[in-house]
């Protein structure tokens, strides 16, 4: 495992998930110990190549109480795990394609599992095994006869199924990985069996030399697969290498179906369209609790607004209590002042201050007399202002207030340095 780490580490740099990348592909190793990491060169529908890491190896598949071995191959985008990978039946030498409606001609894989993908629901571990459970039902490659080369025409036994179910509609076209089994490399041979409609035809895979398969293992012919212990790599060996070609039926038997087949068949129906309805019933349910989920969060940050608002009036009516209660107080205060100023004599405002010593009562006089005639200055401009006076009035009374003015400061200077007062 330590060695699949460091070479996933040296090739996942453009990867944009690296570290979700490397657990899924190092959960998946340790959960199927015949897959291997690989970094090769994918090619697109429009030619284009782009370095992919892949899950190259073999997957264990149960048919009727056999283990039998069944290569493929998974490629993960840089985008992985948020995009679905692509993924791939890989024949050997002695394997063909059997087109079904999971697999088409080319090998390439199609599931509902890989439609609805979606991280962190969907993983690689989950893939493989909806892979093992429908390739157990529908076998995605038949044997080749041992004592055929690749390319000829030939009777072919379909292992482990007989017959691959129809197909409503042609496939879309999809990129091709590299490594040896791309469709333009061979011609294919045609099976026994008629090609289903809607299927791309007359395409032949070819294993690369490379490829960790056996090429010289055959498939076991008949109309049944022999058995396989686990683990054994990759199909057993029949006793001859020779086997005679199966007995051609009419084509009425041909396109009849077993009581199992059409069990499967029915059943397999009847799953795909309760998982449907599940689905559906589900996304209501969803739809709904989400929009109670944000009808709670809307009530949750109303309740928080109205308890801000509760708490922020609360403040506001104890500062008017207490605004209130000083403004009673000071009217108290004002009530007691009158009713002591009532039984009082009006106050002469020219007695109201009177000055302990004869001094001060001059320089009082004069520091009053100084501030009228600052008065009659803003009286005289206002007048002249509004074309009341002449300015040759103006200019005759300013000239004596101005010598009066001076004559009164010198008066005060001499009075506040009699006093002993500071001169201003």
């Amino acid at each position: 495992m330590a060695k699949h780490e460091a070479y996933i580490k040296q090739h996942y740099n453009k990867y944009r998930n690296k570290d979700l990348t490397k657990a899924a592909i190092l959960s998946t190793l340790s959960a199927f110990n015949d897959l291997r990491p690989k970094y090769d060169k994918f090619v697109f529908s429009d030619n284009t190549r782009k370095d992919l890491l892949c899950l190259d190896g073999t997957i264990p598949v149960s048919f009727k109480g056999a283990t039998y071995n069944i290569p493929i191959c998974i490629w993960l985008f840089e985008t992985h795990p948020y995009n679905p990978p692509m993924c791939y039946v890989r024949p050997t030498q002695v394997m063909m394609i059997k087109p079904s409606k999971h697999v088409d001609a080319n090998g390439r894989v199609y599931l509902p599992y890989l439609h609805e993908w979606k991280h962190p629901n969907s993983d690689l571990i989950g893939l493989i095994q909806v892979m093992t459970i429908i390739f157990g039902e529908n076998s995605p490659v038949y044997s080749r006869l041992a004592n055929q080369p690749p390319g000829m025409p030939q009777m072919t036994t379909p292992f482990p199924g007989s017959h691959p179910p129809p197909s409503q509609a042609p496939r879309p076209s999809y990129p091709q990985p590299m490594g040896g089994y791309s469709p333009q490399q061979m011609p294919m041979p045609t099976p026994s069996n008629p090609m289903p409609p809607g299927y791309p035809g007359g395409n032949q895979y070819r294993q690369p030399t490379s490829y960790p398969y056996p090429s010289s293992t055959p498939y076991p012919q008949g109309g049944m697969p022999t058995p396989q212990p686990a683990g054994s790599y990759p199909y057993p060996t029949p006793q001859s290498q020779f086997a005679p070609p199966a007995p051609q039926k009419p084509v009425g038997s041909q396109l009849s179906l077993s009581d199992d087949q059409i069990r499967v068949s029915l059943q397999s129906a009847v799953e795909d369209k309760l998982k449907r309805r599940m689905k559906e019933v589900l996304q209501v349910y969803q739809n709904e609790m989400d929009a109670l989920s944000a009808t709670r969060d809307k009530l949750k940050d109303g309740q928080s607004h109205l308890e801000q608002m509760l708490s922020q009036l609360e403040a506001e009516e104890k500062q008017v209590e207490a605004n209130t209660r000083e403004l009673k107080q000071k009217n108290e205060e004002i009530e007691e002042s009158l009713r002591k100023m009532e039984g009082r004599e009006e106050i002469d405002p020219d007695e109201a201050v009177t000055p302990t010593a004869p001094l001060y009562r001059q320089l009082l006089n004069l520091v009053a007399e100084e501030m009228t005639i600052e008065d009659t200055y803003y009286y005289l401009m206002e007048a002249l202002r509004k074309d009341v006076i002449e300015l040759e009035v103006f200019l005759k009374h300013v000239r004596e207030l101005s010598r009066k003015q001076y004559l009164l400061r010198a008066h005060i200077y001499k009075v506040r340095q009699t006093a002993g007062l500071k001169a201003t």
